[in-house]
């Protein structure tokens, strides 16, 4: 791998691991389309890292106000952080179900190409219901139980490639009753112990096959991951004051078409 090649695939992670628009899928996609050899394990944990560390950083206080919330005697029961930590478990307990060679059977571009269509257009579908709903949840710290669960549930989805979990999360939050910001807010904390479960466990392959990648390059991928990533959360928050999810819509459906017409 290129520190080019490096720089590149860490802006793609970085950007579409928070936007909804699947970072795995872009991931399969773009080395496909170059000819270049798929990324290494080591790479993929330090881009995971780097998105880790992007988002805990643009959301550093909300984390902080996470953990101060438990601290209030009885509000544990009732607590974001609890509701955040259950609706980790199904992608959690899923996820140690399926296969590891399953989930590589399903890396193709044309599985990508149908779930990036498909789920675009149930993007859509949330976008439109949640301007229809009357009674929104507009603050993260009125999410109730019901929606936590519902988007947890979700997020398995997420676990097939081109789903974007960012995006199947987000589209949760939307049919369960929050706005766009809370929606978006609730996914990217949400993110923190998905990304996190999911280097640990690159991280293991990583070591047992030894690391594959340059020096330069993985701290090249960090850096433009890492800048991007943290980019991309603010751009959202920032886009969705003033407008909405159905431009990411078509976005995923057109490149979606355009990948199934490719693939035939």
């Amino acid at each position: 791998m290129t520190i080019l090649q490096a720089i590149l695939l860490g802006i793609v992670q970085g950007v579409t691991e928070f936007l909804p628009v699947s970072s795995s899928g872009h991931l399969i996609i773009f080395p496909e389309l170059f000819g270049w050899e798929q990324q290494g394990a080591a790479f993929d944990v330090i881009i995971h890292l780097a998105t880790l560390s992007a988002v805990i950083w643009v959301l550093w206080g909300d984390i902080v106000g996470l953990f101060k919330q438990i601290t209030k005697k009885g509000a544990w029961r009732e607590s974001q952080l609890l509701k955040l930590i259950v609706a980790t478990l199904p992608v959690v307990i899923v996820g140690l179900i399926i296969s590891t060679a399953y989930l590589e059977s399903v890396r193709t571009v044309r599985v990508v190409a149908i779930n990036l269509a498909i789920w675009g257009a149930i993007l859509w579908a949330a976008d439109w219901y949640s301007v229809k709903v009357t009674a929104q949840t507009k603050k993260f710290q009125k999410i109730g139980w019901f929606q936590a669960i519902v988007i947890g549930l979700a997020q398995v989805i997420a676990l097939m490639p081109g789903s974007s979990r960012s995006g199947v999360t987000i589209t949760a939050g939307l049919f369960s009753g929050l706005d766009r910001t809370t929606a978006a807010k609730f996914s990217f904390l949400l993110a923190i112990p998905a990304i996190a479960g999911a280097g640990l466990l690159i991280s293991i392959d990583a070591v047992q096959n030894g690391f594959d990648t340059p020096i330069p390059a993985l701290i090249a991928g960090f850096i433009s991951a890492f800048i991007s990533g943290a980019l991309s959360i603010r751009f959202l928050f920032k886009l969705l004051i003033k407008s909405n999810y159905r431009w990411f819509a078509v976005y995923r459906i057109g490149l979606g078409l355009f990948l199934l017409v490719l693939t035939m």
